[in-house]
């Protein structure tokens, strides 16, 4: 369970109202990677949500030419991660790592199911939420990619 603050508030949820924040977080738990460490890999199953409290994360692809990745995206404090395990789907598609000390907060596939039966507008919200982040994150992404081609 995390605590309720302004800063989180704000950081990951601007627009709802506290009580609404208070449920969510109640839900969530809070985890620390150090520089280097790996959230999840690609493949791996995964039935988590996270957001990017502080530090960086890394968003990592393979290039296609054996064993190397590289780095497609940076996430910064705010970015949700993972959204995939929301909708039921297990495998994670890339491998992120933290770029430096990095503190994220969990939402799992079981708790949001709870939030679900609870609170349906919330869950609704929260998902609005993350298709206005993906979509801009897509937006962003194919803006690089119509650079480079």
């Amino acid at each position: 369970m995390v605590e309720y603050s302004e800063k989180l508030h704000e950081l990951l949820f601007p627009g709802f109202s506290e009580p609404d924040v208070n449920m969510l977080l109640s839900s969530m738990k809070k985890t620390g990677l150090n520089e280097g460490d790996i959230l999840f890999s690609s493949g791996e199953n995964g039935d988590s949500l996270f957001f990017v409290v502080q530090g960086r994360l890394a968003v990592q692809k393979r290039t296609g030419f054996g064993d190397r990745t590289q780095a497609v995206a940076l996430l910064d404090p705010g970015a949700p991660v993972g959204e995939r395990a929301l909708a039921g789907v297990k495998k994670h598609g890339a491998t992120l790592l933290a770029a430096k000390k990095t503190t994220l907060l969990s939402l799992s596939y079981q708790s949001f199911a709870d939030i679900k039966k609870d609170d349906p507008l919330l869950a609704v919200k929260l998902l609005e939420l993350l298709l206005g982040k993906t979509s801009l994150r897509l937006e962003k992404s194919a803006e690089r990619l119509s650079h480079v081609l």
